[in-house]
């Protein structure tokens, strides 16, 4: 918890009648730091992994409005047109040689993905000929195919191992 929002007395200073932590509100964290909650635990919280359980919102700290908020957004509007909810697992485990490749092409991957986006927010969706350069690009320049099989061989290695 404390990891993840920072320490007690700062982004949480009270328990309910069950020893669950409470976060400072917005109105608080103005008052008390001057800034807002979401800004408090960005500069309070600990980089580097972490594990927060589901159960650790009703046993140890309640969930901050802001992230149900978000969650419900999640769940209201989003969800509803995902066809697959399954996720890439956080805690797969890579080679040294995986962690290379994804080292050498993530950047530049995520670069032309953002790059393209913005653009494409901002002046309207790509022509058949631009979406397909995009793509050639992805995988000519930074390396899609590679990426999906470092990524799709850790994931079989994690199921495997369940």
């Amino acid at each position: 918890m404390q990891l993840q929002y920072g320490p007690i007395g700062v982004y949480f200073n009270e328990q309910d009648e069950n020893g669950v932590w409470l976060s400072i509100t917005e109105d608080e964290a103005k008052e008390k730091f001057g800034k807002g909650a979401g800004e408090l635990k960005g500069e309070n919280e600990v980089a580097g992994p972490k594990l927060i359980l589901s159960e650790y919102y009703s046993t140890t700290f309640k969930m901050e409005d802001r992230a149900i908020e978000r969650l419900t957004d999640l769940y209201e509007f989003w969800m509803p047109y995902v066809e697959n909810p399954t996720v890439y697992p956080i805690d797969c485990v890579f080679t040294a040689d995986e962690l290379d490749t994804i080292d050498f092409y993530k950047t530049d991957f995520e670069n032309t993905v953002a790059e393209n986006e913005g653009l494409w927010i901002k002046e309207g969706g790509p022509s058949d000929e631009e979406w397909e350069a995009y793509k050639s690009s992805l995988i000519d320049g930074c390396g899609l195919e590679e990426l999906l099989e470092v990524y799709q061989d850790a994931y079989d290695r994690y199921v495997d191992a369940e």
